[in-house]
């Protein structure tokens, strides 16, 4: 009898730790108050009360007030976050605003769309096109593609003819496009589809894990979600290797940040460790990575910010 109590304990051990519950209940640090919310950037997030966007910081005060009636409010990055047709500073003012010297008269930049600044460069649209420009809201690269992601590790993807490449920061295409759609870099991979399926390229722009998934996140923490088949629980984690590190049982699955990842067994959403262990258990409707040491996560259509 005792060798079989033993056999069963080595096999929980060996086996049983991807299942094993360590799970605990998260701390709400900002209550379930929003219609939407977004990640934490630089102390602050941007959230969605009725129909108009403001930031908070992490106590959920009220940093820039819910002024914004834009369809999104993104984050900030290096001290700027894109919102409506602007860019705004900290305070909530107009980013890249100048004043004539003789005249007085005020001007300020305007876009159709813009990402977070990323190596002090932000991909920005206008008139159709996308290109790039600096911290003092000047272009660096002119509009000339169709779309455009951020930089990472000197590299940036940006779409010519139909098809995604990626470009240096002359703009000069150093990965010809050749890709459907493609992703930014995060450590050294990035994700792209080709031939009707994910795959991850180096920045030599070879396949480093050959395109077979039917979705694919960006690596975080060395880890990337992917999905191998589109019916119940086909989201998996995979390493730099393209070895499972969490194997596939999730019916969804978001990226890691500060060694957790927001994760759904079934219809719920909870967060689990590197180790696949549950940390804070299925509970909420939506949830989103962490960042900067918190998360949002929604109950019953409002959104509210946990710690672990």
């Amino acid at each position: 009898m005792k060798r079989l109590l033993l056999a069963a304990a080595l096999v929980l051990g060996l086996f049983g730790s991807a299942y094993a519950a360590n799970t605990r209940a998260p701390f709400i640090v900002i209550d379930y108050t929003y219609d939407d919310a977004r990640d934490f950037h630089e102390g602050l997030a941007a959230v969605k009360s009725r129909d108009r966007w403001g930031y908070i910081d992490y106590l959920g005060r009220i940093a820039i007030p819910f002024v914004h009636r834009v369809p999104e409010a993104g984050d900030f990055s290096d001290g700027f976050a894109f919102v409506g047709d602007h860019y705004i500073d900290t305070y909530g003012n107009p980013a890249f605003v100048t004043i004539d010297e003789d005249t007085d008269e005020v001007t300020e930049r305007f876009f159709t769309n813009g990402l977070p600044f990323s190596e002090g460069l932000a991909a920005v649209q206008t008139g159709g096109q996308w290109g790039f420009i600096d911290l003092m809201g000047n272009y660096v690269i002119a509009p000339s593609f169709q779309r455009a992601g951020s930089f990472v590790g000197g590299l940036a993807p940006a779409m010519k003819n139909g098809l995604w490449g990626y470009i240096n920061v002359r703009g000069i295409f150093v990965i010809e496009p050749k890709f459907t759609r493609a992703r930014d870099f995060h450590c050294g991979l990035a994700a792209v589809y080709k031939d009707g399926r994910w795959g991850y390229i180096n920045k030599e722009g070879k396949f480093a894990i050959a395109p077979r998934y039917h979705e694919a996140g960006d690596f975080s923490e060395d880890l990337a979600a992917v999905r191998t088949r589109k019916n119940y629980r086909g989201w998996g984690y995979i390493s730099p290797r393209n070895r499972f590190t969490l194997p596939i049982r999730y019916n969804d699955a978001g990226k890691f940040g500060d060694g957790l990842a927001p994760v759904a067994g079934d219809r719920r959403w909870g967060y689990v460790n590197i180790r696949g262990e549950w940390e804070i258990p299925s509970q909420f409707d939506d949830a989103r990575p962490f960042s900067e040491g918190l998360a949002a996560v929604k109950r019953e259509k409002r959104w509210g910010y946990i710690r672990p």
